[in-house]
């Protein structure tokens, strides 16, 4: 097996694009490899890197793979559907036992369970071989988009970080506002998420719907303003329901 976490992420979705019946291109493959390593935090690579892979697959682990040209482009299986460089030592129950621990996930945290989700699923399909569009490991109502996961994960480190961060939203009075702000809270006010925050380019305490952040980054060399808008008993007093 692989010495490093990078390594050893890159081959497992590789193993798995291996057995697919049609077999992968270097270019399908490198387009999986970099969504699965930017998932886990981890720099993309290059075309060479993913050739590399396949030659260590092919003559470290000592696995056939066939080689078919389609569309002038060369695609990768192994040549027995099936074979693999790892081995799945899940028993059924200790799967079904694992599903049912990832979906308490939802009931304990809804935000965080819908963080990861996507990183969940992949790599539960990559260890256990099955297709997460036809076969969900983890399931939710309505799956976040991408484009939600990133917005959602990037408030959290900022409000756990206490840093200021500037965000592109979308507003009423014109088609996008960038703003510094100074998050605090994440709330859910039936049927939306909410930041609640500083908004310091326009001096006032604000809840902005998550849904109209289009983009949010770090905003550097600012001081963080700490919480005074939203003080902490009264937030609880009036968003918690008790009994």
């Amino acid at each position: 097996m692989a010495n490093t976490k990078h390594a050893a992420a890159r081959e497992i979705i590789i193993d798995r694009l291996l057995n697919r019946q049609h077999g992968s291109s270097v270019k399908e493959m490198l387009e999986a490899v970099n969504d699965g390593l930017e998932a886990n935090g981890f720099p993309p690579v290059s075309t060479n890197t993913i050739r590399n892979d396949i030659d260590t697959i092919r003559y470290v682990y000592r696995r056939k793979i066939r080689v078919e040209r389609h569309s002038h482009e060369n695609y990768y299986r192994y040549e027995q559907i099936g074979n693999s460089i790892f081995k799945n030592t899940f028993t059924f129950d200790e799967i079904e036992h694992l599903h049912s621990a990832l979906m308490s996930i939802l009931f304990c945290d809804p935000i965080q369970g819908t963080l990861v989700y996507e990183s969940l699923s992949r790599r539960l399909s990559d260890m256990l071989e099955v297709d997460v569009e036809s076969e969900p490991i983890v399931l939710y109502k309505k799956t976040p988009s991408k484009s939600a996961c990133k917005i959602f994960k990037s408030i959290y480190q900022h409000i756990r970080s206490k840093s200021p961060a500037l965000i592109t939203c979308k507003s009423n009075k014109k088609a996008e506002e960038v703003i510094v702000v100074h998050p605090y809270y994440i709330m859910f006010d039936c049927p939306k998420y909410y930041l609640l925050c500083h908004d310091s380019t326009n001096k006032r305490a604000a809840k902005i719907p998550i849904d109209r952040i289009i983009h949010i980054t770090t905003s550097y060399d600012i001081e963080f303003i700490p919480n005074k808008d939203f003080p902490l008993q009264d937030f609880y007093t009036k968003h918690l329901r008790i009994g």
